[in-house]
């Protein structure tokens, strides 16, 4: 009867090898600094530019700054909408769908805005008469 069992016996030697290997590595280290820096500047290379976007993969977008004054929802296009924050071409033209609109609470009645959204566009909209 052993204190051990097979596993933990295991697990012991797997320690200790992995130390000893520490341990040699660290030696080489300490015997060969100029072979150790060489081989540790071999995956350091300099790096290829990467290539300009082709149009099978296009640049990402940037987003165009929302417009400078309210936007009137019930008169604004499809893409004036598009600009607005949260706002993306297909939630632009659920909008324009449901028109028209009394206030700006009632954009709450167009699938894709919630709360959140709201309130992130309440300052960009205001709602003329339709």
């Amino acid at each position: 009867m052993t204190l051990y069992t097979r596993h933990q016996l295991l697990l012991i030697l797997l320690l200790a090898s992995a130390a000893g290997a520490g341990l040699g590595v660290d030696h080489w280290r300490r015997a060969r600094p100029e072979l150790a820096e060489q081989l540790e500047t071999l995956d350091r290379s300099k790096r290829p530019e990467p290539a300009p976007p082709t149009p099978r993969s296009p640049a990402r977008r940037a987003r165009p700054a929302p417009p400078a004054e309210p936007l009137d929802v019930n008169r604004a296009t499809e893409p004036e909408l598009a600009r607005l924050p949260g706002v993306g071409p297909a939630l632009a033209a659920r909008i324009v769908a449901a028109r028209p609109f009394a206030d700006v609470d009632e954009l709450s009645r167009v699938k894709g805005v919630r709360r959140a959204t709201l309130e992130r566009l309440r300052p960009h909209v205001i709602v003329g008469s339709p």
